[in-house]
């Protein structure tokens, strides 16, 4: 089965100079987790989901440090990246300062296997559809869990 069989088509966007307070209502008014980023020229930029947007509420988990000489060293190179984006999120203001650059994407007519492949990765809950650089769709975890429901309902 292909992307194109299970994907959405009319794909609900937002503009990169959007406010979080505008990501926040749309997701809300339109039951959706997440908003690819297009431009005017609707050129994919990024994505933004609601992990994005809880992140910048949290509180966030500062690294630990080692003192040295005369400065300090994250203990952990992995905290302090985390770190960085914590405070990158709550620092946004506009959407493309919060949203992910240069999200994994899939072709109408790559497999949802494929699809499902890149989704199993944290951050990966839905997946812009670009055909020659144009956004045609977007797949999400729903899409592929309906159609594990028919796969499972055939079988039974």
């Amino acid at each position: 089965m292909l992307v194109q069989e299970i994907m959405t088509p009319q794909v609900i966007t937002i503009h990169p100079h959007a406010t979080i307070q505008e990501v926040a209502k749309q997701m809300r008014q339109n039951s959706i987790s997440a908003l690819p980023v297009v431009t005017d020229e609707g050129k994919l930029v990024g994505i933004v989901t609601e992990i994005d947007l809880i992140t910048r509420h949290a509180p966030p988990r500062q690294p630990q440090y080692i003192p040295l000489l005369w400065g300090l060293i994250p203990m952990r190179l992995d905290d302090y990246t985390t770190y960085k984006e914590q405070v990158r999120h709550i620092l946004a203001v506009y959407v493309d300062q919060l949203m992910t650059k240069s999200p994994a994407t899939v072709r109408p007519s790559d497999t949802i296997e494929h699809a499902a492949e890149l989704m199993i990765k944290p951050g990966h809950g839905a997946l812009p559809v670009v055909d020659n650089g144009k956004l045609v769709g977007i797949v999400t975890r729903t899409d592929l869990v309906r159609v594990i429901e028919e796969l499972e309902m055939s079988e039974g």
